[in-house]
């Protein structure tokens, strides 16, 4: 038989094992979460871990991704070289710097003379117009031309401009490699830039001979050399009908006539030789189409690019 006094001992009991399994089930999440969760300190060095194996090598950049415009870096001429299997960057050589300061000059050289020209005929063409209601025609004509030869000398001003911050930047590049001042320094008394241009032989052609890379490296090389040859015919020819017409307006003027009887015939001089540039660079382009066709690439290797 059961005492009270052994029924509530049995009660108490049967209350504390309830408590003490609640109390153990209830710790046992945290203790599982301490398990799976790992501290900061952990994160933090997996992390680290996780850096140090993705970490990049230092980024090595050529013409094709510089960075260029506003706050970039302009790097004049062919393609630098990548790095070298050290790490080290190859420089450029003498004739690198040579070559291209000479294209660079000579396009300078050529804008300048189309911008004198330009500047030249707008100046004629304003002496010419007549705000005359009886000369309609001539009037408008005038305004049209006078208001397109203003836009082709801001243009050709901007291209002067573009020049010369390419010649700087390729000075810069030559002080940051480290190369010979003297690379970049035009002797005096020699030929114009334009003129060692002319004389310069085209490039060697890329690729192996025969294949599409060749012909359209030789195609390119000719083509770029007739249009510089054209370009060239036409700038002397402007001057020199410009020099035409000076000595017209001057006849009365017997210092600038004894001048211009200088001028004239140099400047002819010029033209011929201009002339015969560009029937020779017509002639190699003709050539090189018929060794093409000789060959039996297919034809869109020989096409404009």
């Amino acid at each position: 038989m059961i005492t009270h006094f052994s029924f509530v001992r049995c009660v108490r009991m049967a209350v504390l094992l309830i408590l003490t399994g609640g109390l153990a089930g209830a710790s046992e999440p945290s203790q599982q979460s301490s398990t799976q969760e790992p501290s900061l300190g952990e994160k933090a060095r997996e992390l680290k871990a996780q850096q140090a194996q993705q970490s990049k090598p230092a980024r090595v950049f050529t013409n094709d991704n510089i960075p260029t415009g506003s706050g970039g870096i302009s790097v004049i001429g062919p393609e630098a070289s990548t790095a070298t299997p050290e790490g080290t960057p190859a420089e450029h050589d003498e004739h690198y710097y040579r070559k291209t300061m000479s294209g660079l000059q000579a396009k300078l050289e050529l804008d300048q003379r189309q911008l004198a020209v330009l500047q030249q005929q707008l100046s004629l063409n304003q002496l010419q117009y007549y705000p005359d209601p009886n000369k309609t025609l001539h009037q408008e004509y005038s305004r049209s031309d006078i208001h397109k030869l203003q836009e082709e000398i801001e243009a050709k001003q901007q291209d002067i401009k573009s020049d010369e911050e390419a010649i700087s930047d390729l000075r810069a590049q030559l002080q940051r490699e480290g190369g010979d001042p003297g690379w970049l320094r035009v002797e005096p008394g020699g030929k114009s830039s334009l003129e060692k241009l002319e004389s310069e032989s085209g490039d060697h052609p890329k690729g192996k001979p025969g294949t599409r890379e060749y012909w359209e490296s030789r195609f390119k090389s000719a083509r770029a050399k007739l249009a510089r040859a054209r370009e060239v015919q036409e700038l002397t020819e402007e001057e020199l009908k410009l020099l035409q017409i000076q000595q017209a307006r001057e006849a009365l003027n017997s210092d600038v006539v004894a001048e211009l009887a200088q001028k004239i015939p140099a400047k002819q001089t010029e033209v011929d030789s201009a002339r015969a540039a560009t029937e020779k660079a017509t002639q190699e382009l003709e050539e090189l189409q018929k060794e093409f066709a000789a060959s039996g690439a297919p034809e869109e290797w020989s096409a404009e690019q």
